[in-house]
C-alpha cells in the first residue's frame, strides 16, 4: 500500500471524508495536508507516513483483540441479543452504579425490555473482561401531541436581548421574557423561541453573539434582571453592550453583596441545595469565571497551571467562586419562573430554547473538557446559501471517538440542563449529528468527519423522553441522503424555512408542499426578515460588504422579483399591496401549511426590516444588536399581537375562517 493510500485508508476507518458534494453539486475531494490535520484534531497521529502505518496497525490490533462493541444502542421496551464469543458472566449495571440483571452465557446476552436509559455491560470470559456502553432510547422523543395534545401548533420567535422594557436598562432580560411569553401566550402562541441563551462568560468582553457561548451548559449573565431594575433603555435602535454591562455588572455585584450580609436564611438555604445539587460541574464553572477575570477569557494563556480543573485552579479561584455560583443560580431562578410564567399564560409548550453548534475554543465548556475535545480545529460550514464565502466559527467541537469513551457526559449533561427548562428545543445545525465540517488551525481546506449519529440521536431522545421536550433538529444547508429521514425517525422535527424552499428556478414552494414533520416559518434570525426579504435589503448588504462581483445584484433582484411573484400567486398578494397586508397575507397561508409548527417572528410582525444577524460577518453588519420598536410592557396592547390569535388558529382551520381571521388581522 503506497503512503498516500494509507492515509486515506486510516482517514476513511477514522470517519474523515475523502471528498464531499459542494454547493455546486460538484464533488470535493480532500487533499492529504486537510486528512492529516482532521486525523490529528481526532488525536490519531498522521503527521508522517511511519505515524501513519502504526495507526492502521493498532487498529486492525484491536479488532482482532476485542471481542465485543464498545457500545450499542438498544430501543427500550424490545429484545435484544449481544453475540458473545464463547462462556461468559455478565452484570448490567445502571446509571446510578447499581446492578439490575445477572446472568451467564455461551452464544449469547439476550437483554430484554430494557428501560429508557444508560446502562453499563460488564462481561468476563476465560482471560478476558470488557464492557459495553448500552444507550435505550425509547421509540423515539416526545410528539407535539403527546405534549400538548393537538397535532398542530403555532408559536413566536425573538431576541431576548432585543426585548425593551421599563426596567432592563438597555438589555432584554429573563423577567422580560416572562412578560412576553406571558403576553404572547395569551395571544394564543403556544411558545416563545428565543436565541441561546448559554453563558458568554463574565471576561468576554467583545463577545455578544449567542452562539459564541464559553459553555453551553450554564446561562447568560447578562440576561438576569437585578432586584433593583436598572430603569428604562435608551431609545435608540442598537444595543450598546459595554455601557449596558458596566451598569449591569455593578447592579448584580451589589446584589451578591448584600446576599452575602443579609440574605434570608431561606434564600441562603435554597442557595446551598443549589450548588450542591449541581455538585462539581458548577465549581469548575465558577472557578473558571473566577479565574478568566484575572487572566483572561482564553485559558490557553493562563499560567499552566490553571489550565485545566483541579485543586490548584480552585485555590486560585478562591472566594470570587462563589459569586459565579449565585450568579448561575438567579439565572436558573429567572428562567425557570419564565418558563411557569409562560405556561400558566396558556403556552403548552412555553418556553423554546436554542441549543449553539459548539462553544468557543478559550471558553470554559473547553477547559472542563478537555479530553473530549478535538485538538487543532474550528467548525464551520462550506460556502452555502446563507454565505457564500464559506464560515468559520472559531467554535470547537468533541472529538466523536473521545466523546464516545466518556459515555456523551457532557452532551447528556447539557441537553438535561435545557431541557429541564424549556418545552421545545431546537438544535442549531442539526447536521452536525452526522457530520461536522473541520477547519485544520494550519490554514488547509476544510472537510467533513462523521459524527456517531444513531448514538447522539439516542442520547437526545433519552433526554427529552425523561424531561418531556419536543425536539426540532435545523437540518438546513447541504443535507445528505437520508439525513431527515433519520431524524424524523428519532422524533425530531425538520426545519423548514419558506424563503429557501424553492425549485431550481427559484420560485418559490407553495405552502401545502411544506414538510409536515417539521417546525415551518418564512424567515429566521439569520434570514432577512419578511419585509427585508421582499424589498431585496440583503442582496443591497450583501453588495456593500463586497460579496456580490460586479453586476451579479442586478441578477439577484431580478430572481427576488421572480420569489415575490411565486409569493404573490401563493398568497394572493396584488401589486399594489403594502407590506402590512403582503406580510399577514404570508403568514395567513403560512398557517394552513401541514407543518406540524409554525413559528413567526416579532421582527416580522411588527414590520422590521433590517435583520438580526448576518451570517458569515463580524463588524461589517451591526449584528445582534437590534432592539425590537415595542416594549414588553406594551405587547397586550400592541396591534399586530392582539389580533394574531385570529390569524393563527391552532387546530386546521377551513378556508372560510381562515379568511375570516385574515380579514381581522387587516382591520
Amino acid at each position: 500500500m503506497t503512503a498516500d493510500a494509507a492515509l486515506r485508508e486510516l482517514a476513511r476507518e477514522s470517519g474523515v471524508h475523502l471528498e464531499f458534494q459542494n454547493m455546486a453539486g460538484q464533488r470535493q475531494a480532500a487533499e492529504p495536508p486537510t486528512l492529516r490535520a482532521l486525523l490529528g484534531g481526532l488525536g490519531v497521529a498522521a503527521d508522517t507516513d511511519a505515524a501513519v502505518a502504526d495507526a492502521l496497525a493498532e487498529r486492525r490490533a484491536e479488532r482482532m483483540t476485542r471481542r465485543l462493541p464498545r457500545e450499542a444502542v438498544l430501543p427500550a421496551g424490545r429484545p435484544a441479543e449481544i453475540a458473545v464469543p464463547g462462556r461468559c458472566d455478565w452484570s448490567l449495571v445502571a446509571e446510578d452504579g447499581a446492578e439490575v440483571r445477572v446472568g451467564a452465557s455461551d452464544t449469547g446476552i439476550t437483554l430484554a425490555d430494557l428501560p429508557v436509559g444508560y446502562f453499563t455491560l460488564h462481561v468476563s470470559g476465560d482471560g478476558w473482561t470488557e464492557e459495553v456502553f448500552l444507550l435505550c432510547p425509547p421509540h423515539c422523543a416526545p410528539s407535539l401531541s403527546q405534549r400538548t395534545g393537538a397535532e398542530r401548533s403555532w408559536g413566536i420567535c425573538g431576541a431576548l436581548y432585543g426585548l425593551r422594557s421599563q426596567t432592563n436598562g438597555g438589555l432584554g432580560n429573563y423577567s422580560d421574557l416572562a412578560v412576553a411569553a406571558g403576553a404572547l401566550g395569551r395571544s394564543g402562541a403556544q411558545f416563545f423561541g428565543i436565541n441561546p441563551v448559554h453563558a458568554l462568560g463574565w471576561a468576554a468582553a467583545e463577545t455578544i453573539s449567542p452562539y459564541s457561548p464559553t459553555h453551553r451548559g450554564f446561562f447568560n449573565t447578562d440576561h438576569i434582571s437585578p432586584a433593583t431594575g436598572l430603569g428604562p433603555g435608551p431609545a435608540g435602535d442598537l444595543i450598546d453592550y459595554a455601557d449596558f454591562r458596566k451598569r449591569h455588572r455593578a447592579a448584580l455585584e451589589a446584589e451578591f453583596a448584600g446576599f452575602i450580609d443579609s440574605g434570608s436564611e431561606k434564600d441562603q438555604a435554597a442557595f446551598r441545595r443549589y450548588c450542591r445539587a449541581a455538585g462539581r460541574p458548577l465549581d469548575d464553572f465558577a472557578a473558571f469565571e473566577a479565574l478568566s477575570e484575572q487572566h483572561g477569557e482564553a485559558f490557553q494563556k493562563w499560567p499552566a497551571a490553571f489550565r485545566s480543573p483541579g485543586e490548584a485552579a480552585d485555590q486560585a479561584a478562591g472566594a470570587r467562586a462563589g459569586f459565579h455560583r449565585w450568579l448561575q443560580w438567579r439565572a436558573e431562578q429567572q428562567i425557570v419562573r419564565a418558563q411557569h410564567g409562560a405556561r400558566s399564560s396558556g403556552m403548552k409548550l412555553g418556553l423554546y430554547l436554542d441549543l449553539a453548534v459548539g462553544p468557543r475554543r478559550g471558553g470554559a465548556e473547553v477547559w472542563m473538557n478537555r479530553d473530549t475535545i478535538a485538538g487543532g480545529i474550528s467548525i464551520g460550514a462550506p460556502p452555502d446559501h446563507l454565505s457564500p464565502e464559506g464560515q468559520s466559527w472559531d467554535l470547537a467541537a468533541h472529538a466523536p471517538t473521545k466523546l464516545a469513551a466518556n459515555r456523551y457526559e457532557p452532551l447528556r449533561t447539557m441537553l438535561r440542563t435545557l431541557m429541564g427548562k424549556c418545552g421545545l428545543l431546537r438544535i442549531d445545525h442539526a447536521l452536525g449529528l452526522l457530520r461536522s465540517y473541520w477547519l485544520p488551525d494550519d490554514g488547509s481546506p476544510g472537510g467533513y468527519v462523521s459524527q456517531p449519529f444513531e448514538a447522539l440521536l439516542a442520547v437526545i431522545t433519552i433526554e427529552a423522553w425523561r424531561s418531556g421536550c419536543v425536539v426540532v433538529g435545523e437540518d438546513l444547508g447541504l443535507v445528505p441522503a437520508g439525513f431527515r429521514e433519520g431524524l424524523n425517525g428519532a422524533g425530531l422535527y425538520s426545519y423548514a424555512v419558506w424563503q429557501y424552499e424553492a425549485d431550481d428556478g427559484g420560485w418559490l414552494s407553495a405552502p401545502e408542499d411544506l414538510r409536515p414533520f417539521s417546525l415551518a416559518c418564512f424567515s429566521t434570525h439569520d434570514t432577512p426578515t419578511l419585509a427585508g426579504f421582499w424589498h431585496g435589503i440583503d442582496i443591497e448588504w450583501w453588495q456593500r460588504i463586497g460579496w456580490l462581483p460586479a453586476g451579479e445584484a442586478e441578477s439577484r433582484h431580478g430572481l427576488r422579483a421572480h420569489q415575490r411573484n411565486s409569493l404573490r400567486a401563493h398568497c394572493g398578494i396584488g401589486q399594489e399591496t403594502d407590506i402590512r397586508r403582503i406580510s399577514a397575507a404570508i403568514h395567513n397561508r403560512l398557517a394552513r401549511s401541514p407543518a406540524a409548527l409554525v413559528a413567526l417572528q416579532l421582527d416580522d410582525l411588527f414590520g422590521v426590516i433590517e435583520a438580526q444577524n448576518l451570517p458569515g460577518t463580524i463588524d461589517q453588519h451591526p449584528n445582534w444588536r437590534r432592539r425590537f420598536p415595542v416594549a414588553v410592557e406594551q405587547f397586550p396592547a400592541a396591534g399586530p399581537l392582539a389580533r394574531i390569535r385570529d390569524l393563527m388558529p391552532e387546530r386546521n382551520p377551513t378556508d372560510e375562517t381562515m379568511q375570516r381571521g385574515l380579514e381581522a388581522c387587516l382591520e
